[in-house]
């Protein structure tokens, strides 16, 4: 795969936006405020309209953020991490959002449970742009589980945003991608040390669970099922990974990364984007004072 991050390519996330006037059908007034988005230029049955946008609205194409990322990735790893780099990238809502995933699995550390079990945790990239005003660009570095592949974003430290306007530059995430090799580390380490806090009792679990989810421990009016599910992952994780701190965030993390296991599928209307959006409530939760007071009395 490292041609794809050396020479500009064909993947289909690269696709060209074109800004179009919005023209009313009957009177055919030109709108002078808005314009529209759309992924093709117009003339064929196959073009989309991504949105209708301010006409101030600057238009960061895919390429624009994703080839300089590359070439940082490039600059800074040995070639043979990049050998096997892979490259996931998500299109919903027919181009109006899109997500680019970079997962580098030589570059992993290993987590050790008191069970004697271990997983590798590999470092990831994913890139977020939007063409509907929904969102600013945004780079996160994380992790992935390699033993089920469960992935976690990072948080503040090594997310970097810009907004859609004229004065749109990349250097922000070229510094947000150094400072994330270093967050890589950390978030390992802080892995093995949930691995080493072990788990006496488990209805502080389900306790954990619920007041992430709903607010409250014990308000059956605010129960939506969620955090039974989540204990019963947790459940499933013990089976493997023991009763410590790792298996509940590989609880959360599972519920975060899987859309078709039976206990966490997507709705119809549920796309790859809905999985990303799991994973970024799944990081507030993380770094919340509800999951740092839980940790306290684990």
């Amino acid at each position: 795969m490292l041609e794809h991050l050396t020479t500009k390519n064909d993947r289909e996330i690269f696709f060209p936006v074109f800004e179009q006037e919005v023209v009313g059908i009957i009177s055919g007034l030109v709108s002078q405020n808005y314009k529209m988005l759309t992924k093709g230029d117009g003339w064929t049955d196959q073009d989309t309209c991504l949105s209708i946008v301010k006409s101030n609205y600057r238009v960061v194409e895919n390429e624009e953020v994703l080839i300089p990322l590359q070439e940082q990735m490039v600059n800074h790893f040995d070639p043979s991490v990049l050998e096997d780099v892979q490259i996931k990238d998500h299109i919903t809502k027919g181009g109006a959002v899109c997500y680019a995933e970079y997962i580098l699995p030589k570059m992993k550390r290993t987590v050790e449970t008191r069970t004697g079990h271990t997983t590798e945790i590999g470092l990831r990239y994913i890139m977020k742009n939007t063409f509907d005003g929904s969102s600013s660009v945004v780079f996160y570095g994380g992790v992935i589980d390699f033993f089920c592949t469960n992935g976690q974003i990072g948080g503040q430290f090594d997310v970097a945003r810009k907004r859609h306007t004229k004065n749109f530059q990349v250097d922000g995430f070229i510094q947000a991608f150094d400072e994330s090799i270093e967050r890589h580390k950390h978030i390992v380490n802080q892995y093995q040390e949930w691995a080493d806090t072990r788990i006496f009792d488990s209805r502080k679990v389900m306790d954990l669970f619920r007041t992430l989810t709903t607010g409250t421990v014990d308000d059956p009016k605010k129960r939506n099922g969620l955090s039974d599910r989540l204990f019963a992952q947790y459940l499933d994780e013990v089976q493997t990974r023991g009763k410590n701190v790792f298996s509940v965030v590989s609880a959360m993390t599972h519920y975060a990364s899987h859309g078709d296991d039976g206990r966490f599928d997507l709705t119809k209307a549920g796309d790859n984007g809905t999985l990303f959006k799991r994973q970024e409530q799944v990081s507030k939760w993380l770094g919340s004072k509800v999951f740092a007071d839980y940790l306290e009395v684990a």
